[in-house]
């Protein structure tokens, strides 16, 4: 079992860092791209009095000093696409279980859509790693109570703030966890979870409470059904990184790999499979407020892949060869289009 795990994780690592530098030609910088950039190499307090991403900004400013070729400003987000997948054992493991998590890790390090963004100059797959810190610390923390875990934890919520505001999510999303299952928790745990809970999104409303309530009052109003019937395709995006038609063979074989996963778990009785629910399904209405949604996006990957590997288990072998195949095909045809 641990000769396995081995290797599924160096396979999925040497098939991140593969996909993401494939054709170093096709890195020229796009307009957002350039834009970004310009943005990063301003003095420092212009680069901290922005909503968005100032940390990114920071780190890409210092990025840019020894060279500005495409390919290395692209590696920083390569690096941050590694730490994750590195990140997601651990969260896998304690998510989906240790049988599930070699197929979620292969599943992820394919993915069309982290690929994308980890070839971006984008803070996506960094958004990503501050994703899994705030699970796994989240998760040691409801586990053994030990109150380190919830420093490590709020200090990784408020730092995620400066790569991307909503990330605010987690800290939400996982107190409805703690809500729902409250019963699988000690009152100390609880009472020293609420206490953090307090703080941090106190925190949130006083250094976001203007875009806050600029949303609340201006953009949310003015919401359309048009708008709103973007959250359709989102499926499509997620599975294969392509728009309707093109997504279809991708998307329906992880609707069925879903599917499967959901009829595995048992999340009315386990937090755990609850949180890979949920952790799927919060994302998703932030794609369509937030600037750089593409970021929050990436951040259901792996609660999606999680359910999908729960649910491949549930064919015999030669099942899971066949669907496994499948996969293959349809990431390939994903890269066809992305290269």
């Amino acid at each position: 079992m641990h000769r396995d795990f081995s290797i599924a994780l160096l396979s999925g690592l040497a098939l991140l860092t593969a996909l993401s530098l494939y054709a170093p030609g096709s890195f020229s910088l796009t307009a957002h791209e350039a834009d970004l950039l310009k943005r990063a190499s301003q003095p420092l307090i212009l680069q901290l009095s922005t909503i968005y991403s100032p940390l990114y900004l920071l780190l890409m400013g210092l990025w840019q000093e020894p060279g500005t070729h495409p390919l290395w400003l692209r590696l920083p987000g390569v690096l941050a696409g590694l730490l994750a997948l590195l990140l997601c054992t651990r969260v896998m493991r304690a998510m989906a279980g240790a049988h599930a998590t070699s197929s979620a890790l292969l599943l992820l390090a394919g993915a069309p859509l982290l690929v994308a963004q980890a070839r971006a100059i984008s803070p996506a797959t960094l958004v990503l790693v501050a994703t899994l810190l705030s699970y796994w610390f989240f998760l040691e923390y409801m586990r053994a109570g030990e109150r380190t875990w919830l420093g490590a934890w709020i200090i990784a919520s408020i730092l995620s703030w400066g790569l991307q505001a909503g990330l605010v999510f987690l800290p939400l999303l996982q107190s409805v966890i703690v809500l729902l299952y409250r019963k699988r928790y000690t009152r100390a745990k609880k009472r020293w979870w609420w206490s953090a809970q307090a703080l941090v999104l106190g925190l949130f409303l006083l250094a976001f409470w203007q875009p806050l309530f600029h949303f609340l009052s201006v953009r949310l109003p003015v919401l359309t059904p048009q708008q709103a019937s973007e959250a359709i395709p989102l499926f499509a995006l997620l599975s294969t990184n392509l728009a309707l038609p093109k997504a279809l063979p991708g998307m329906l074989v992880m609707i069925l790999l879903l599917i499967s996963g959901l009829r595995a778990t048992d999340w009315r009785k386990d937090p755990r499979h609850g949180l890979l629910i949920l952790g799927l399904l919060a994302p998703c209405p932030f794609y369509l407020f937030t600037p750089q949604p593409e970021a929050l996006l990436l951040c259901a990957l792996p609660c999606l892949f999680g359910l999908a590997a729960i649910g491949l288990r549930l064919y015999p072998r030669w099942a899971r060869q066949g669907l496994w195949a499948t996969v293959a095909l349809c990431y390939i045809w994903s890269y066809w289009h992305l290269y």
